[in-house]
């Protein structure tokens, strides 16, 4: 108001700010979107991430050991008995033995291979294996050696008492299959010896003087 005049003048309105409001975000195509849709593009952007992680690690179904199989047996063969006649021979079949470190038969050993050649002669469809033993003294190379020896003086005496050399095979085992264990004369003089394994027809076999 103006003194002295009686006017009074209207007081200046102050001036008032309007708040500016802010542009919403722009992205670098140009294009403006809102923030509450960004926020919200990214949420959906993580959650599908977990939902992918949860089908990714789906858990792997447990595995089954396999039904065991029981294992197939075969039942043996069987094994072909040996006639009676033939087991009776085989039974009286004697075992030939020799002084240490011979291959010479004496007069009990010829009279043992006589009985021997008799049962032969009676039957005349089987043959005999003759094996030559020795004791453990001497090196196994001579006493193989040995062995041989004195199953081929067994033999060498059946022919001459009239059998076939074709029923009669020589082989020698040495040392390795001691009749009696020990290491005296008592059971050296038991493992110089000669045995018998006496066959028939095509394969079978009874073991003679051989235990």
């Amino acid at each position: 108001m103006r003194e002295g005049t009686g006017w009074r003048l209207a007081e200046p309105v102050p001036h008032l700010k309007v708040p500016r409001r802010h542009p919403s975000p722009v992205l670098s195509t140009g294009q403006e979107f809102p923030m509450k849709q960004t926020v919200s593009v990214a949420a959906m952007a993580v959650l599908g991430g977990a939902v992918a992680l949860g089908i990714g690690c789906k858990k792997k179904p447990a595995e089954t050991a396999p039904a065991a199989v029981a294992p197939v047996t075969e039942a043996p063969a069987p094994v072909e008995e040996a006639p009676a006649e033939v087991q009776e021979m085989a039974l009286n079949f004697s075992r030939v033995y020799f002084e240490f470190d011979q291959a010479t038969l004496n007069a009990a050993s010829k009279a043992a291979l006589d009985s021997n050649a008799e049962i032969m002669k009676k039957k005349t469809d089987i043959k005999v294996e003759i094996q030559g033993h020795a004791d453990e003294r001497g090196t196994t190379d001579y006493n193989l050696a040995l062995g041989t020896r004195r199953a081929q003086a067994v033999r060498d005496y059946l022919v001459a008492q009239g059998i076939a050399p074709s029923r009669l095979t020589v082989v020698s085992y040495g040392e390795e299959r001691p009749l009696v264990q020990g290491h005296s004369e008592t059971a050296w003089s038991q493992n110089r010896r000669a045995e018998f394994r006496i066959t028939w027809g095509d394969a079978g076999n009874v073991q003679g003087t051989v235990p």
